[in-house]
Order: structure tokens, then sequence, then C-alpha cells
């Protein structure tokens, strides 16, 4: 159907929240981010286009492993430089609420990139609902979060 942007995606986050609330599991956190914005971050990086969805699934492996392994994996086994790599690092371990959208739409290397900046509108957007839904205290934004978008 026709939908207005994000709408979908913050009745999605508001059902999934009031299906964990009511199974009581305690304090929980749903992390989002969004595929624009980790085009646009790899892309004002300096990672080739071809190779953005292989960093990607390198970089979703910081839930599991330190910084230096998901790095010396970019670099040793995607072909990344260590440039792009540390610049990549400089992004990634960031997380927050719409505090941190606007500091990064203000940031030099995104704010130029479209990609980036249409991500980051969208997260800022979907913030918006998960508030008015009263579900914002209940999700991150986190740019180390690259699959399940």
């Amino acid at each position: 159907g026709q939908y207005d942007p994000m709408v979908p995606d913050a009745e999605c986050l508001r059902v999934v929240t009031e299906i964990l609330d009511s199974l009581d599991i305690g304090k929980y956190v749903l992390k989002i981010n969004h595929r624009s914005l980790l085009d646009g971050m790899f892309e004002a990086c300096g990672v080739p286009a071809d190779k953005f969805r292989t960093t990607c699934s390198t970089v979703d492996k910081l839930d599991k492993s330190p910084w230096e392994e998901v790095r010396t994996e970019m670099i040793n086994e995607k072909g990344i430089t260590p440039e792009a790599a540390d610049r990549i690092g400089e992004y990634v371990r960031l997380n927050g609420g719409t505090e941190l959208t606007e500091k990064l739409l203000q940031d030099e290397k995104l704010s130029k990139t479209k990609a980036a900046v249409e991500g980051l509108k969208g997260i800022q957007l979907l913030l918006q609902y998960c508030e008015l839904y009263g579900i914002k205290d209940k999700i991150l934004f986190d740019l180390s979060l690259a699959r399940g978008l």
C-alpha cells in the first residue's frame, strides 16, 4: 500500500514493544539503523560501491567482536584501505537518539553525501513517530547495526 515514510516502520516497532512488554522480559532496547545511511557512510569514508555489502557484513560483527578485529577483517579480508576503515570506525561506534541524528547531519563528510542525509532524515522521522507512540525510551539508533534493518 501507500504510506507516509517511516509510518509502517514505527508501527512495527510499536507492535514489537507491545509484545515484549506483555511477555514481561524486563528491560530491553530495539536497535535501529537505515540502509541509506550505511551506504552514505561507506561512500563518505571512501569505500568503493562494490564493497558496501561485504563491509556491512563485517561491521555487523561489532556486537560480538571488538573494533580492532572488525577493522583487521575489513582491511585484510575485504580489501578496505586502513584509512577508510578508520573513518568507518569513527561512526560505527556511535549510538543514541535524535540528538545523534542532528549531530551527524552537521558532520562535514556525511552532510555532503545524499544517501547519508536521506538515511539520517529517515531515522529522525522514525524517532519522532516513536516518541508519539511513547516507545522512544526503548529505541536506540545504532550505527553498527548492519543487518535486520
